[in-house]
């Protein structure tokens, strides 16, 4: 407060941050003594938790039995068939000097541009990243394993011709990148200097609305039950940001995506219940005074 006084209290507008404990209360504590500093949550980390939320339920963890050994689920370390493989196919290469000269030549020869990235605990969606760079070095790495040069744990995911584990490895993957992509996709943009709130509602509506629409679609084969724990982690996430009683809510999301004149027409504005060649009834009106 003191750091404040000095500043200046006019010279603020908001106060930004992740949500935990103390930072959620430095917030609250903050607008109670300046009402005119508005408490903001960081819609970055609120993204990314969301995230850390999606691919920790067990449909991301299932146990399977692998051609040469049996894993079975440890609540600290991913286990078969998707996430388990994603760490431990990037660690084998990164550990061999052998795996990372062989990968280099076929990444080289069949283009697939940058290489593995690895898990990291401080950078955000990296699961995701580390997930979509597997996808992209597809072809380099089922070069590598149909050499012979170098051999790994989990090669029998990358043979070629593809095998039943390399099928449903694919697959999986191929659904933990549909799920999880909108949301690594948003938070490059959010992340921009000059983002502002109307940004935060605009993208978060736009992920929520494209992971739906994936999980709604016959074609991706999501389970029903994984498809309603999604979308409650969505909801629930929702429920926080945008809802009045939600623990980090704060009108001015919307006030700022009202108030923006690009979005006047948005569909995410318009009330698709209301018919206008229609006069509305009594309840309605009431509904919306």
């Amino acid at each position: 407060q003191q750091w404040i006084g000095t500043v200046g209290r006019h010279r603020f507008c908001g106060s930004c941050s992740d949500s935990t404990g103390n930072t959620l209360l430095a917030r609250a504590l903050i607008h109670q003594e300046v009402n005119t500093i508005l408490p903001f949550a960081d819609i970055c980390h609120h993204l990314d938790n969301t995230n850390k939320d999606i691919i920790k339920l067990e449909f991301f963890h299932e146990t399977r039995t692998h051609t040469h050994h049996t894993y079975t689920r440890n609540p600290y370390k991913p286990a078969i068939p998707v996430l388990f493989s994603i760490c431990g196919t990037i660690r084998c290469f990164s550990q061999s000097h052998l795996g990372k000269s062989e990968l280099k030549i076929a990444r080289r020869e069949q283009l697939t541009g940058a290489g593995l990235e690895a898990i990291g605990k401080t950078r955000f969606v990296t699961v995701v990243l580390s997930a979509m760079s597997i996808q992209r070095t597809l072809p380099a790495i089922k070069q590598v394993v149909s050499e012979g040069k170098f051999t790994f744990e989990f090669a029998d995911y990358f043979q070629e011709p593809a095998t039943p584990e390399g099928f449903e490895f694919d697959w999986k993957l191929r659904q933990l990148i549909q799920i999880c992509s909108p949301i690594a996709k948003a938070l490059v943009c959010l992340e921009a200097n000059d983002t502002n709130p109307a940004d935060a509602f605009i993208f978060w509506h736009a992920v929520i609305f494209d992971i739906e629409r994936t999980l709604t679609n016959s074609k991706n084969r999501f389970p029903e039950n994984v498809r309603h724990q999604i979308l409650s982690i969505l909801n629930h996430r929702h429920k926080q940001l945008f809802q009045s009683t939600g623990k980090m809510y704060n009108a001015a999301y919307l006030s700022c995506t009202v108030l923006n004149p690009s979005y006047y027409r948005s569909d995410l504005l318009r009330d698709h219940v209301v018919d206008p060649k229609k006069p509305l009834d009594e309840a309605r009106l009431n509904q919306l005074k």
